[in-house]
């Protein structure tokens, strides 16, 4: 049994793994304050819900962005699972080519959703990770990572706009009926949300104009099951994608 981290700024995502497959997934809030200890009482009392042991977990993998939450999850696998865990890097073997300026700068959730793409779609890809932040990774057809885009993730440009202005409130995170705003949160709605849409598309439009190819476009993260409707793009939504993309890493490099 393999268990698969996928650390991000604002969640964890928890996966367990049995013969390639993706068997049980729990999210928590990423805490950079939380305890070897607090990892113990959270994820046993998960495991034994699915009735699984800790004792049954054979190899632990982290894809993280958060260097101090990973030695702390580190120092759990240590003491209590008597393991040590597989950490996503440049320096890992990645199944593909990075040709980017500095391969040691690309995080490891691009690193995994790279590795998915090359095994599982139609290259040359796209996989759009719609989290804090909004990430496009751009996969050619002779497997070579060729880089992509990164902006702020829509909650930030929210949120920004709430703590930059006096009068402007915080929103929910979801689409108004219409573009034409009637009120306030409606008007900010419109921009955040349906702003995002359009970026998104026009994006995605100029990386395959630019690499003179039709993508197979992906979508995974928190937000894309929102987003994926409202996209013109064809794509297919894979909110695992990430999770299963570090498992690959983990059985390329025992």
């Amino acid at each position: 049994m393999l268990l698969v981290l996928d650390i991000g700024n604002t969640q964890t995502s928890f996966g367990i793994f049995a013969e390639g497959k993706l068997k049980h997934h729990w999210r928590s809030e990423t805490q950079s304050s939380r305890t070897a200890d607090e990892y113990a009482s959270f994820l046993f009392p998960l495991l034994a819900h699915a009735g699984l042991s800790p004792t049954e977990i054979a190899g632990i993998a982290l894809c993280s962005v958060v260097p101090p939450v990973s030695e702390t999850f580190k120092s759990f696998c240590e003491k209590y699972l008597r393991l040590e865990p597989f950490l996503v890097n440049s320096h890992s073997k990645l199944g593909f080519k990075v040709l980017v300026d500095s391969p040691s700068e690309v995080g490891a959730d691009r690193l995994s959703n790279t590795a998915y793409a090359v095994r599982f779609l139609k290259l040359p890809a796209i996989v759009v990770d719609l989290g804090t932040a909004t990430t496009f990774d751009v996969v050619s057809a002779n497997k070579e990572y060729l880089g992509g885009i990164i902006l702020p993730g829509v909650r930030m440009g929210a949120e920004s706009l709430s703590s930059k202005t006096s009068l402007l409130p915080m929103i929910d995170v979801s689409f108004p009926k219409k573009a034409i705003g009637k009120n306030t949160i409606t008007c900010i709605q419109s921009g955040v949300l349906f702003g995002y849409t359009d970026a998104i598309d026009g994006l995605l439009v100029r990386l395959q104009e630019e690499l003179k190819a039709s993508c197979e476009i992906a979508l995974t993260g928190g937000l894309a099951s929102l987003f994926h409707s409202q996209i013109k793009s064809a794509s297919r939504l894979l909110p695992d994608l990430t999770l299963e993309g570090t498992a690959l890493l983990f059985e390329q490099n025992r």
